[in-house]
């Protein structure tokens, strides 16, 4: 099974609504769905429809679903989340981890909360996070303390580690990536390493992941040259996209990052939208 997955639904309106025009028109089959985003109808517009819906646990952008001062750590004075990855994985080292890890399992449980509340108390529950958050340890750990102790119904933990043998086998994509999603991707790979014993302990179900290296410029050629390497080894596949794209002027939810504003208006998200829209599968 191959999923093409649009993530960030729900960081402004006319980002969902190419997000959904991607699932009537092209081969969109999964939705991640920012929580604390634009998303009061998401699931009257979106149940219903062929598609799996994802938890998209967001730590680093809007408003927590946690009262302020029960997450003082992961905001700022004006009550938005304040921490990007790299500051996230730093505070989880050197902050006051025992008040950290009591404060994620705050916030994070009312974002699963949220979720059974709209998807049914007893749905079961795929997950993933803004910019992968959720594997830093730390965050990973605090997530599965949550899901056990709350008796929450596991479906799908996104591991976006991507396999290196379709990269390799492919070689003239060998210079079309950027030097950040390189490291992006080998950074993820050590923290799938790290957080291996806890996937095995809990028997978790993900698939092989595609959406790092070429993270917001997936075109279909690209796909083409990667998949059938993909498939030689690998059964289930995701492959995530930001399809949501915005043009100039279109507001996105308060508390956005200033320095992720120009991803959220590139042209590249616009060409990942015309992606999901023309990819023919065979």
């Amino acid at each position: 099974m191959i999923y093409f997955c649009a993530d960030d639904y729900g960081i402004s309106r006319s980002s969902n609504t190419r997000i959904e025009e991607c699932l009537k028109k092209g081969v969109l089959n999964k939705i991640s769905v920012l929580p604390n985003g634009d998303v009061s109808d998401f699931n009257e517009r979106l149940l219903g429809e062929n598609v799996k819906l994802s938890l998209h646990l967001n730590l680093i952008e809007g408003y927590p679903l946690s009262k302020k001062e029960d997450v003082s750590l992961l905001v700022s004075d004006k009550g938005f989340f304040k921490h990007s990855f790299i500051g996230l994985f730093f505070l989880s080292l050197f902050g006051n981890r025992r008040l950290l890890e009591k404060q994620l399992y705050n916030e994070i449980k009312a974002q699963i909360d949220f979720w059974k509340n709209r998807m049914g108390e007893n749905t079961p529950i795929l997950i993933d996070s803004h910019q992968h958050t959720h594997m830093i340890p730390l965050i990973f750990r605090t997530l599965m303390r949550v899901i056990r102790e709350e008796d929450v119904e596991l479906e799908y933990i996104r591991i976006p580690a991507e396999p290196i043998f379709p990269f390799i086998k492919s070689p003239s994509l060998y210079l079309t990536f950027s030097p950040v999603g390189l490291v992006k991707q080998w950074l993820l790979k050590f923290l799938n390493l790290v957080n291996r014993r806890e996937f095995k302990k809990a028997n978790i179900k993900s698939a092989a992941f595609m959406g790092i290296l070429f993270s917001g410029r997936l075109t279909e050629d690209k796909i083409n040259k990667l998949l059938p390497h993909y498939k030689k080894q690998n059964e289930n596949i995701e492959i995530a996209f930001h399809a949501g794209y915005l043009e100039n002027g279109e507001p996105l939810i308060d508390g956005c990052r200033p320095r992720f504003m120009k991803f959220y208006y590139s042209k590249w998200r616009r060409e990942e939208y015309n992606t999901l829209i023309n990819f023919r599968k065979d």
